[in-house]
């Protein structure tokens, strides 16, 4: 059975639903822009279009490298951060402790 997980463009804001393709060489394209999409995961769920602010952060997890697909036991992808000060908190803590921005991201 095929897996079907979310791809996003996020100068369009913007979600898709394609086959994950496990080489990496999707080659998905935004229909709006023809752009390539971005991977996001399984678990994600796109913010409303106007919410430029949630496609900001969504923006920052997925440059830095973080992506929402379920973990093995299905519990989902674990914390995300929802707003921006929540981000720039935990950027300010990377770069005082030396610790990576996806680390720093993804711990509570």
């Amino acid at each position: 059975m095929p897996h079907r997980s979310a791809y996003v463009c996020l100068d369009c804001r913007v979600s898709f639903k394609h086959t994950v393709d496990h080489s990496g060489q999707h080659g998905y394209r935004c229909p709006r822009c023809r752009r390539a999409l971005i991977l996001a995961g399984d678990a994600f769920e796109a913010p409303p279009r106007r919410d430029r602010d949630a496609w900001r952060v969504l923006s920052v997890l997925l440059h830095a490298g973080l992506d929402f697909r379920q973990a093995c036991c299905g519990c989902g992808p674990g914390y995300r951060p929802r707003s921006l000060r929540e981000v720039r908190e935990r950027l300010a803590y990377a770069r005082r402790t030396g610790t990576s921005a996806a680390r720093a991201l993804a711990t509570p």
